[in-house]
């Protein structure tokens, strides 16, 4: 049983919904979060569950903490260039070494 499939976990304080969690087939095949269903065989399960909403306004988060999230890959460029108010080149700066990511 899976939860979120048709209702993200909803930002809080100006922060973004959560994503959909997805459960399908290799071949795509949508499934249902709850209830009885068989797996053709030879078939794999695709799982992505998401993380949880955003809490607080991205466009007035640190510059510093994107930096970090995106280093440890908690979000990748393009999403820290969609929601958040930075240019690339101040997100590519390593801030520890001065390196680009």
């Amino acid at each position: 049983m899976f939860d979120r499939l048709k209702f993200p976990a909803r930002g809080r304080r100006g922060g973004c919904n959560g994503a959909e969690t997805i459960i399908s087939l290799n071949d795509g095949t949508a499934l249902k979060g709850k209830g009885k269903q068989s797996i053709p065989y030879l078939s794999t399960v695709k799982m992505a569950f998401p993380g949880g909403a955003g809490y607080g306004d991205p466009f007035k988060r640190d510059l510093d903490q994107v930096r970090l999230d995106l280093k440890k890959g908690y979000i990748s460029l393009e999403y820290a260039l969609k929601f958040y108010d930075f240019s690339i080149e101040e997100l590519q700066m390593d801030f520890e070494n001065g390196e680009r990511c």
